[in-house]
């Protein structure tokens, strides 16, 4: 690989777009299948025989390490079951493929134009502390064979205590990091040197970068995955104020185009509430504002009258929503038809759910989007009817996030 050069900030803070979502039949939602058709390579470490570390690569990986810590299993730090990798650099360390890492690598075997998708979860150590120089922890790497050199087309890096990603030249700023932290990624890649070019990114369930163009310089293969710890400038002599950095990964799933983000997504169950950052009714009594549905007491209450009264959720920025929980008032003695739209501009609004409460619990039920996931921001619940009168009252909402 030839060394990965520094390149200068542009400062271009991540993209988003909205996407408006079409129309839903209602079937029973059921999860992703635990590996799709479209999944071509799952590396989460449970299988004996990809636990080959530190002497060797997994099956259908490159070993790109030159210590006896550089790449190990651990059950200390786990992110999808009880096993994961633990990569180690050290500035002492030998250089391997002309610079100092310590990366498993896809082989060069990528097709030409292909339509990927990525999924995996990184955790910086609690030793991972700010450096004036930055790495990379996972990278797409131009074919080795008549492609164009130089520096990778997509990165994903710490940088001055925070996460960016290099794509093409242009550093997109994705937040702080927290070490010691689980973060969930799941990139949707369409390899192309024309406009027909497609890069998707989420991070922890929300979508942080939709580009569309050229996503790589050409050459007769796409590019492909490498991930662990790349630090170019312990080999150039750069300034660096750490002398080791330790980094976990977990939960790869790699997909191509017959894939979609449920299939390899870390967090594959509907399971995890988003937050709220805003709430809004179309009607309440002022003792029961929409903020008393978010507010984690189920002994109060959003309550509005009348068919079609509606509350709306927003959780403050595009994420991959999956479903919505909810507790009504009185949930034990009746039951409420009511319905889920959700949109991604709060304007245009596409129904993702309907169907009627149990009537016999007052905690928290969860039903999911009949399709599947979806890039959404704003959830609205709207209420039909209960058998006792015309009002709506319902004490807990959450949307939930894959």
């Amino acid at each position: 690989m030839k060394r990965w050069f520094r390149r200068t900030r542009t400062g271009l803070m991540a993209a988003t777009s909205t996407v408006l979502v079409g129309g839903l039949a209602l079937a029973p939602a059921q999860p992703a299948a635990a590996d799709p058709a479209g999944v071509q390579r799952v590396l989460d470490w449970e299988q004996p025989a990809d636990r080959t570390l530190p002497t060797a690569a997994p099956p259908q990986f490159t070993k790109q390490w030159a210590t006896a810590y550089g790449a190990t299993n651990t059950t200390g730090a786990t992110r999808d079951g009880s096993y994961a990798v633990r990569f180690e650099l050290r500035k002492s360390d030998p250089v391997v493929s002309g610079s100092k890492r310590a990366e498993i690598s896809q082989r060069d075997e990528q097709p030409a134009n292909a339509e990927r998708w990525y999924g995996f979860s990184t955790q910086l150590a609690s030793t991972w502390a700010h450096d004036t120089s930055a790495e990379i922890v996972s990278q797409w790497h131009q074919c080795d064979v008549g492609c164009p050199g130089g520096s990778p087309p997509l990165a994903l890096l710490t940088d001055e205590g925070r996460w960016k990603i290099d794509f093409r030249g242009q550093f997109i700023d994705l937040g702080p990091y927290t070490a010691g932290a689980w973060v969930d990624w799941v990139f949707h890649v369409t390899w192309r040197t024309d406009s027909a070019g497609l890069l998707q990114v989420w991070k922890d369930g929300e979508r942080v970068v939709h580009r569309t163009g050229a996503t790589h310089g050409g050459g007769p293969r796409s590019p492909y995955f490498k991930f662990g710890i790349y630090k170019w400038d312990w080999n150039t002599g750069a300034p660096s104020s750490v002398t080791q950095r330790v980094l976990h990964h977990d939960a790869l799933r790699l997909g191509d185009e017959r894939a979609a983000y449920g299939d390899v997504s870390p967090q594959r169950g509907c399971t995890r509430t988003a937050a709220v950052t805003a709430t809004s009714a179309t009607t309440h009594e002022p003792v029961n504002p929409p903020a008393h549905a978010v507010d984690g007491d189920l002994t109060t209450r959003w309550s509005g009258q009348g068919f079609g009264a509606a509350l709306t959720l927003d959780t403050g920025a595009v994420r991959r929503l999956c479903g919505a929980s909810v507790a009504w008032h009185r949930g034990d003695l009746r039951w409420n038809d009511y319905a889920l739209h959700a949109s991604a501009d709060g304007v245009s609004y596409t129904k993702v759910w309907e169907g009627r409460s149990s009537g016999t619990t007052t905690a928290p039920e969860t039903v999911l989007f009949t399709t599947g996931s979806l890039d959404v921001r704003h959830l609205r619940i709207s209420f039909w009817a209960n058998p006792e009168n015309d009002w709506a009252s319902i004490t807990e909402a959450r949307p939930l996030v894959l």
